[in-house]
């Protein structure tokens, strides 16, 4: 009774794997916070009447902060899912710039990031040309 059977020992591996990644993983979480605040400033503050649409200079800055994020996850080594986990904690640290700057845009922004920034962790690490964040035709000005 004395050896541990083999999932036991992945998933004592697992754990300490994600415990020497987890400063990578937070130091992505900063950069990743940075850059969405910086990204979320160049959206104009919501106002009545206001068009629900992001401008071209408001996709641009969100894609800045797309190719920031990704650049430093593959600096720090870390995996897609990863890079993920830091946007989506680096997201909620942002939630006031949120509220102010996308209003009801908040979940589909959030998604056009997801989605740009795994296919942009891709085609980087496989060196293949990068595309800019794509916005739906309907949600452009």
């Amino acid at each position: 009774m004395g050896s541990q059977g083999p999932q036991a020992a992945a998933s004592a591996n697992s754990l300490q794997r994600h415990e020497t990644r987890a400063p990578a993983i937070q130091a992505l979480v900063l950069v990743a916070e940075q850059e969405l605040h910086g990204a979320l400033r160049e959206q104009s503050p919501l106002a009545f009447g206001a068009p629900a649409h992001a401008s071209p200079g408001e996709t641009a800055a969100l894609s800045r902060a797309v190719r920031a994020v990704c650049h430093e996850a593959h600096r720090l080594d870390l995996r897609a899912e990863e890079m993920l986990i830091a946007i989506k904690q680096a997201w909620s640290q942002v939630s006031a710039m949120r509220t102010s700057r996308l209003g009801e845009r908040d979940g589909d922004v959030l998604k056009q990031v997801v989605s740009s920034s795994i296919e942009l962790f891709f085609e980087e690490r496989d060196g293949t040309n990068v595309a800019p964040l794509s916005i739906p035709e309907d949600q452009r000005e």
